[in-house]
């Protein structure tokens, strides 16, 4: 009888230390994804950082700004329209990643969101960029079935309909 009892009352805590280790494994993944998350919205947050800190420290950087916001006021020269299309690739480049981390379960819908209106922002702030997304967006098929550059997609077709009439 005393035997048995023990025999049970192993069982028992067995049982209760296998939850507790499923609950304790369950805690971890999730705090684990947690972090993953995070570092991703940090490290996409740190390359928009290193635009900025270059167009406040760099006064050829920041002079190409005057040029995306009024393309019409200035002249662009080949360089410039060269190192235009470049900010235009890096700019394709975070929103692709900002998809990829997305899709792999790193970032909510409401960031994935928040970068898709930044990037319809950009389109409306720096009329300048749009061909160069335009080109960008219409030379890589890659591009056209991931929600992030809905804003392009838009545009493009709004240029389209006024070309048009």
């Amino acid at each position: 009888m005393r035997t048995r009892y023990w025999r049970e009352l192993v069982e028992i805590i067995g049982i209760i230390s296998i939850i507790a280790s499923v609950l304790l494994l369950a805690w971890e993944v999730r705090q684990s994804n947690r972090i993953a998350s995070a570092e991703s919205e940090l490290h996409l947050t740190s390359i928009y950082s290193t635009i900025h800190v270059e167009r406040a420290s760099n006064p050829d950087f920041a002079k190409l700004f005057l040029k995306l916001e009024a393309p019409e006021k200035h002249l662009t020269t080949a360089t410039e329209g060269s190192q235009i299309r470049g900010l235009a690739w890096h700019m394709v480049d975070i929103m692709w990643a900002v998809q990829s981390a997305y899709d792999n379960g790193l970032l909510s819908f409401a960031v994935l969101d928040a970068y898709k209106a930044d990037l319809g922002y950009q389109m409306d702030r720096w009329p300048g960029i749009r061909p160069h997304f335009e080109f960008i967006y219409e030379s890589n098929s890659s591009l056209h079935d991931k929600e992030i550059f809905e804003p392009i997609a838009a545009y493009i077709a709004s240029h389209r309909v006024e070309t048009e009439e």
